[in-house]
């Protein structure tokens, strides 16, 4: 089902449909390209916002190669589970390692930093390690 976005354009600002036009990423595409026509129905110029647009794809994508960098607290708090076994800290720490976002043109980055991924394998691994010493102990009494 699409939705029709052309009422919600019309109400909009020339400076709110700029923005929707430098931040597509942020939006719907339909609802970028209707800002756009609508700003040209408006004679409104968009070389500037052209150009502030590749420079903002630009910094979006340098941010998206380096990732993101995880919470310390919520770090810490996965390493604790961790060390109580918990089959969460697992699902943290595999989180923390493989997630991936993609970018408006379908490449995958990862989405946090390399030494967040790190630190999630440590986790991961480490959970996995004790929750295995934890089922070993109960079902066998090693």
């Amino acid at each position: 089902m699409k939705f029709d976005f052309t009422d919600q354009i019309k109400q909009k600002t020339d400076k709110e449909l700029t923005d929707i036009f430098i931040n597509a990423r942020d939006y719907d595409p339909e609802f970028v390209r209707l800002a756009e026509e609508e700003l040209s129905a408006r004679n409104i110029n968009l070389d500037a916002s052209k150009q502030i647009k590749e420079k903002t794809l630009e910094v979006n994508k340098q941010q998206l190669q380096t990732g993101k960098s995880g919470s310390p607290l919520y770090i810490f708090l996965c390493f604790i589970l961790a060390l109580l076994g918990g089959v969460l800290a697992i699902y943290a720490g595999y989180i923390y390692s493989q997630s991936k976002i993609k970018d408006s043109d379908g490449n995958e980055f990862f989405a946090y930093d390399e030494q967040t991924r790190q630190f999630g394998k440590i986790i991961m691994w480490l959970g996995i390690g004790v929750f295995s010493f934890f089922v070993l102990r109960f079902c066998f009494g090693l």
